[in-house]
């Protein structure tokens, strides 16, 4: 194999880009219900004092300055000064509140809370293993890395970037937070590995006979692939094969390769000029019309509707 990043791949694909809500600067006690909102994948770093995020399942975790939260999945969730107090709706804060120049004023006292708030967001539609193995909430703890210099890397530049108001800092801070997602994603699939949880796909790409399959898939998603042709690249017999990318990735080969080809072309839709025939061949279709009837039956609108839209988000 050679160096073809099969995440890199998946992510490019997903089309996963971050923008900001606001830089909260909050005063006294507070409780903010933050509303579910689609898929999207929420960022609450937390640049001075102490607050608690409190999850649908009601467990709060207390955030201290430094902490990154990551929320998948766009669940909704509870910012406060502790936990016990009863929140209030986001739009009404906003609208009690001062925002002005994407900074949030809020609250009164001498205790002080500051929150820099972001989000990803990608083609919603999309189901990929890779966020479906997702956590309900990632805490990235600037102690806790003693053993991952990169990820405290990125923290500090956050946190000196989120202090600036220049020129290029919204565009620097987003970019930042879409490393820090994938530095995430990446920890957890080491955590996984460690602990031999399967059904992470990061963590089939650190299986030895699996990711050989994967890269496979990945860098030749147009060949006519059997699991029979997978399984011998994997070097492995048919059925072990069959359960084993079952187990470690979530679903099984076939039914990956399928989504897979689906997701590609979703991208290439809208991020290329090529011709309907080029796309379905790219992705495997022996003919237009078999791709389009595919497209359709797995999203609900045809190829050239969707590229017609011109949206993904």
């Amino acid at each position: 194999m050679d160096n073809f990043d099969v995440l890199s791949d998946v992510f490019s694909n997903l089309r996963i880009r971050s923008s900001l809500y606001f830089l909260a600067k909050l005063r006294g006690d507070f409780s903010i219900e933050v509303p579910p909102e689609r898929r999207r994948i929420r960022f609450h770093f937390v640049r001075e004092g102490r607050c608690w995020l409190r999850m649908p399942d009601g467990e709060a975790r207390e955030l201290s300055d430094g902490d990154l939260a990551i929320v998948p999945n766009g669940a909704g969730q509870v910012l406060s000064s502790a936990p016990a107090i009863d929140p209030v709706p986001l739009a009404e804060v906003v609208a009690d509140g001062a925002l002005e120049q994407g900074v949030l004023t809020y609250g009164q006292g001498s205790r002080r809370t500051r929150l820099l708030c972001g989000f990803c967001h990608f083609d919603e539609v999309i189901e990929h293993p890779v966020l479906a193995s997702l956590p309900e909430i990632m805490i990235l703890r600037p102690e806790d890395l003693g053993r991952e210099p990169w990820i405290s890397a990125v923290l500090r530049l956050l946190a000196m970037e989120a202090e600036l108001d220049g020129q290029g800092t919204t565009g620097i801070l987003t970019r930042l937070l879409e490393v820090l997602f994938i530095q995430t994603v990446r920890r957890i699939a080491a955590a996984a590995e460690r602990e031999n949880n399967p059904g992470n796909f990061v963590m089939a790409l650190s299986d030895r006979q699996i990711s050989k399959a994967l890269h496979a898939i990945h860098q030749q998603p147009h060949r006519s692939w059997k699991i029979q042709g997978l399984a011998e690249i994997a070097g492995m017999s048919r059925a072990r094969f069959a359960q084993r990318f079952s187990d470690v990735v979530g679903i099984p080969p076939i039914g990956y390769l399928t989504r897979w080809r689906l997701i590609k072309a979703r991208n290439l839709l809208v991020s290329s000029n090529l011709d309907m025939a080029e796309i379905a061949s790219r992705c495997g279709y022996a003919s237009t019309p078999s791709f389009s009837r595919r497209f359709k039956e797995t999203y609900g609108v045809g190829p050239g509707a969707f590229r017609r839209a011109g949206i993904m988000m």
